[in-house]
């Protein structure tokens, strides 16, 4: 059975079926949604050769801290021996989805934690009664989709349209076919923040859940995942309508993802795609990146900011469904960092990991939002071979490169260190720090 590869994939809706806070914008926070446009996934896929089993799962939420991968890894090794460096979780990143444990500590419900924890195992479980032995091919398509959200104007680095940014502009596509040729998975890697919707508080995957929608229509029997990539700093072009960026509407959406899906069946039609002869091997592991730490008095200033200058401590009960919540949010962290600033550590541990399917093929991936720039410095180590980056696998914070930290800017930690009970932004170096740990790991996995 050398080389020979089998796969397996599966999905199931994770739509709360109970009343649930939303999580995405500043301005729904502790409000529940008000209605569902579209279902939300969980989808999971199985990679099989004749040496490793490695599992990919992707959820459309905005992101969950690590208590959820790790149960899913534990449950993983003890049913299906699965070690624990061969499951991945990562989140389309929708905003337009229920408050999960990890950003919200606060309006999270266990009653839905748990609710999503069966609906990913039984995921899982039918994923492994669903296996066929076929093909892994590989190709990407370009597009004019996503826009940078950075740019320098008298020498602030401000959150609006930029169509000169740097911005990762292909789709990357993994295609696995059985053994007839018919096409049974869609594996989607795009990076752009699914964040445009004009319906703030109505449930919905947003433009990486319809895009799966599309495909799947068009490949009957087939199931699409998307993968979010490095898209902390662009936003879907649709949007940026003049110098600043506007809600979209659902037709839009749809109009967007249908663009998306017409290049990627084209390019499927071509038959100009890569095989990927298997050779699986999966590491996960954390690099230490120290953190620029902020004094307590200011996030005690902070704090008086949210407050209105007063002793009064957040409370659930502040939160009105009709009025604008979004200083409520930054009350609740700036109290949470204040309350605890001396145990908060001055460094996060971010959570990478790099899969190989193949000679020459790679998935890297790596936590929090990160920006497209460290897909740029990751790149360098491995040049001339095919990566697929994603990001999103856990919910700690705007992760840039050195670029972005000298240029500033929201995703370089001003203004988001607060919101996401940093003690302070990432240090520089942090080119360095990616490249020494990830050329370590691929070291090892060669060996």
């Amino acid at each position: 059975m050398s080389n020979k590869l089998r796969f397996g994939v599966a999905k199931d809706i994770i739509t709360p079926c109970t009343e649930i806070t939303m999580t995405g914008f500043a301005s729904v926070y502790g409000n529940p949604f008000q209605g569902i446009h579209d279902d939300l996934y969980v989808r999971t896929l199985l990679l099989q050769d004749e040496n490793n089993s490695i599992i990919l799962i992707t959820l459309d939420i905005l992101f969950h801290d690590d208590s959820l991968p790790e149960a899913l890894r534990t449950f993983a090794f003890k049913k299906y021996g699965i070690p624990r460096d061969n499951l991945l979780v990562t989140y389309t990143h929708t905003h337009y989805g229920p408050t999960t444990k990890g950003y919200d500590s606060i309006f999270f419900t266990e009653e839905y934690e748990d609710f999503l924890y069966q609906r990913i195992t039984h995921c899982i479980d039918r994923t492994f009664l669903n296996i066929y032995e076929g093909t892994m091919e590989y190709s990407s398509v370009e597009g004019e989709w996503n826009i940078s959200r950075r740019r320098m104007v008298n020498g602030v680095m401000e959150f609006i349209p930029n169509p000169d940014g740097e911005r990762d502009k292909s789709i990357y596509i993994l295609k696995l076919s059985d053994t007839a040729g018919k096409i049974k998975a869609l594996a989607i890697n795009f990076a752009c923040h699914p964040s445009n919707l004009n319906a703030y508080r109505i449930l919905s995957s947003e433009y990486p859940g319809r895009l799966c929608h599309l495909l799947e229509a068009q490949n009957y029997g087939c199931m699409a995942l998307f993968f979010q990539g490095a898209g902390a700093d662009t936003k879907l072009k649709m949007g940026a309508k003049s110098s600043k960026f506007h809600p979209i509407t659902y037709d839009e959406c749809n109009e967007v993802a249908s663009s998306m899906a017409l290049r990627i069946q084209n390019t499927l039609l071509n038959g100009k795609g890569q095989t990927i002869e298997p050779k699986l091997s999966s590491r996960m592991f954390q690099i230490k990146m120290p953190l620029e730490v902020y004094p307590c008095s200011f996030f005690k200033e902070e704090l008086q900011n949210f407050n209105g200058n007063t002793d009064k401590r957040f409370d659930k009960s502040m939160v009105v469904p009709t009025e604008y919540s979004g200083s409520l949010l930054m009350w609740a962290r700036a109290e949470y960092v204040v309350d605890n600033y001396d145990e908060l550590p001055d460094y996060l541990m971010l959570n990478c990991g790099i899969i190989r399917l193949g000679e020459g093929f790679y998935i890297f991936t790596v936590g929090g939002e990160p920006s497209y720039d460290v897909k740029r410095v990751l790149q360098q180590l491995i040049p001339e071979d095919k990566i697929l980056f994603f990001g999103y696998n856990d919910a700690i914070a705007y992760v840039p490169s050195d670029k972005l930290l000298a240029e500033g800017g929201y995703e370089a930690g001003e203004r988001s260190v607060t919101e996401y009970c940093m003690k302070g932004k990432f240090k520089s170096g942090i080119d360095e720090r990616f490249l020494e740990g990830f050329k370590n790991v691929l070291k090892c996995m060669e060996e």
